[in-house]
């Protein structure tokens, strides 16, 4: 689906929420004011539908009466069921709108029911989906979080506010707040500065958090309970937001009105709210805004991602040949501490090709590990060898 066609169809989406309470009301004046949205409702559907079949690229349609769309959806083989219905919509909303004449309250259910029936019919022959069927998260890109928001939709559709708060924010954790968890570093010490950390720590989230969380001896000081190895950098947090394109103020309301959570495990959620919130916030308005808040991050944050480009990688050349007993350095320099020599049952990988500090030099940096399996990373070398021109 079109992303244009989607954001078309949830206006409609909105503008029927509000026509479903007005034309249900058996008020006549409510009622009459539900025929005219419910107009605009249907119309709005129709152009959305144009739109995915590319019409308007092919012919301006904002100056077609609204029997003239019809008849562009025609023109594409598209079924127009309860059409003499549809068209008398039109007309009643033209005299209860221009001429102020009430509508009766049951005509207006019964258009209601027509046009509903109508638009569910449209959307299945053209995007595949009827309208109830059809979010915002569906140009999410496919994954865990989206999975994690469709759910939340379904339980707030269930009136269980609290599980599908707590399922938005599941999705955001996954997606972005996971960068402040510090639960990976729960075993490391405060004085390990090695490439252990970075690489087998950094992949399960932390390194958004400040530098001085993130090991075993802040972790034993501070955290007292599951939420607390989520720690916050606000002033990271406010960078992020200014690279994506997102409110910060947005991103802080989000947090404030969902409850908690963290994943330590795999499978193994934790969560934390007040009572206060069990009694202000559970219902479908609160869900409603931090539905959009979430969505409105995430696809902006999506769209920053895939604008990044990196260097390709699906070729390679062969790897420069390394000498054993070379010593390997810390830093791309002959003065710099030597961190281990190339023994003859290592492994090896070329990772980059550097100029040393003296200019003249050129250095590779390699990573090297015993050829016999060893407990995790025991053994491994990573540093800078020294390129002798033959």
């Amino acid at each position: 689906m079109k992303t244009s066609t989607l954001h078309t169809l949830m206006v409609a989406k909105s503008i029927y929420r509000e026509t479903k309470y007005l034309a249900n009301s058996g008020d006549k004046h409510a009622c009459t004011a539900g025929i005219i949205l419910l107009q605009d409702f249907v119309e709005l559907v129709v152009l959305a539908a144009l739109d995915e079949l590319d019409i308007d690229e092919q012919r301006a349609l904002e100056s077609k009466s609204f029997d003239e769309l019809l008849g562009e959806l025609k023109k594409q083989k598209i079924p127009i069921i309860k059409s003499g219905t549809i068209k008398a919509l039109n007309k009643q909303r033209v005299i209860s709108k221009h001429y102020g004449q009430l509508a009766e309250p049951a005509s207006v259910v019964n258009y209601f029911n027509v046009a509903v029936t109508f638009v569910d019919s449209l959307l299945e022959k053209v995007v595949g989906a009827k309208l109830s069927e059809i979010f915002l998260t569906d140009i999410l890109k496919d994954g865990e979080a989206k999975d994690m928001i469709k759910e939340s939709i379904s339980l707030s559709e269930q009136e269980k506010y609290l599980d599908a708060l707590i399922g938005l924010r599941k999705a955001f954790f996954t997606s972005y707040e996971y960068e402040y968890c510090v639960y990976a570093f729960r075993d490391r010490d405060e004085n390990d500065n090695g490439l252990l950390g970075s690489l087998s720590l950094g992949a399960s989230g932390g390194m958004k958090a400040h530098y001085w969380t993130r090991n075993k001896q802040w972790i034993a000081k501070n955290v007292s309970k599951p939420i607390d190895y989520i720690q916050i950098n606000n002033d990271q947090l406010k960078t992020d937001c200014m690279e994506i394109g997102a409110s910060t103020v947005d991103i802080e309301n989000f947090r404030r009105l969902t409850p908690e959570v963290v994943r330590t495990e795999k499978d193994q959620w934790h969560f934390e709210y007040s009572s206060t919130f069990i009694a202000n916030e559970l219902n479908i308005e609160n869900f409603n805004y931090c539905l959009d808040l979430l969505i409105d991050f995430l696809l902006k944050k999506q769209e920053m991602d895939s604008s990044r480009r990196y260097p390709k990688i699906e070729k390679s050349i062969p790897a420069p040949p390394i000498y054993i007993d070379k010593p390997v350095f810390k830093e791309p320099s002959l003065d710099s501490e030597q961190v281990g020599v190339v023994e003859e049952n290592y492994y090896y990988n070329v990772d980059r090709i550097v100029s040393g500090f003296d200019p003249s030099e050129r250095y590779l940096y390699v990573h090297l590990y015993p050829q016999e399996e060893k407990s995790i990373f025991e053994g491994h070398i990573w540093g800078y060898l020294l390129i002798e021109e033959s």
